[in-house]
């Protein structure tokens, strides 16, 4: 994948060109974070161990939200056997882009080696109304590797009645093992697009999130007893397509989005990793 960059002399004054690289290796007991390279305001805090072997790391993004022009670009190497959770201490933002602004981007590239996990659970990003942009999270598995991710996408701030009547931002979800793809979802939202109104789209709702599991194809799944996991509610969708395990949500609350994720993560990771779900502190303020 090859993440864009803008050029500084055609971006506004006030966009930024930001990356960080991590790269994980297993070492003795523990995955390590092993090289970080950063370049404008993308940072990540030192590396925590609540469950002692996992590495968990907060993504840092200090201006809070991207405005015109701003590309963030995110490269995650786990190599062999290492195990690591990323997520975020805060909700990411899509600003308003004026009429003939650059778009703002933001790209995750995750490659996972052989028997290497990743569990990919940041927080929700908000695309303000007249946010232009693109969204592509592109996870590379290779052999037995495993991966966890979650996105969860808000229209317009709720709280300040704010809805997505105009903007456009592009959404890819890709996950590819041994490179073949086995999951590609793409979603273009368009501000007051019959897509965002009609039943068959986002049927009136401002949040919609997609949570990711890959899952051996030979271990059989009870839906029933997962679907008893979340909350009550016609708004969540299960299914399973060859080995990702795919649950949706369509609603009103990122919370409540968060709530059920974590909740058939609380479910599915004591079988799919053989540990216990150990909330990230982050999560808690």
């Amino acid at each position: 994948m090859t993440l864009p960059l803008i050029d500084h002399q055609c971006s506004p004054a006030n966009s930024w060109q930001a990356s960080l690289t991590l790269a994980l290796r297993h070492k003795g007991l523990r995955t390590i974070l092993q090289t970080v390279d950063h370049l404008g305001p993308l940072r990540v805090q030192r590396p925590f161990y609540p469950e002692g072997a996992v590495c968990h790391l907060y993504l840092l993004h200090p201006p809070g939200g991207m405005v015109a022009g701003d590309v963030l670009a995110i490269s995650v190497d786990v190599n062999k056997a290492a195990h690591t959770l990323l997520t975020t201490p805060a909700a990411g933002k899509l600003y308003r882009v004026a009429d003939g602004a650059p778009p703002q981007y933001q790209g995750v590239h995750a490659h996972l080696a052989e028997q290497a996990i990743l569990e990919w659970l940041p927080q929700e990003t908000i695309l303000f109304n007249g946010a232009k942009g693109e969204l592509w999270n592109r996870f590379e598995l290779t052999g037995s590797a495993q991966l966890m991710a979650w996105d969860i996408i808000c229209l317009g701030r709720r709280a300040s009645g704010e809805t997505f009547d105009s903007g456009e931002v592009k959404q890819r979800l890709e996950i590819y093992r041994d490179g073949k793809p086995v999951f590609i979802d793409r979603i273009h939202f368009v501000g007051a697009s019959e897509m965002l109104s009609a039943p068959w789209g986002m049927a009136g709702e401002p949040v919609c999130g997609t949570f990711l599991i890959t899952v051996d194809p030979r271990l059989e799944l009870s839906m029933d007893a997962l679907r008893e996991q979340l909350p009550s509610g016609p708004q969540w969708g299960l299914s399973r397509r060859g080995e990702v395990l795919i649950v949706r949500y369509l609603g009103v609350s990122a919370e409540q989005c968060r709530r059920g994720f974590e909740a058939i993560w609380r479910q599915l990771r004591p079988l799919l990793l053989q540990r216990e779900a150990i909330r990230p502190r982050i999560w808690n303020t």
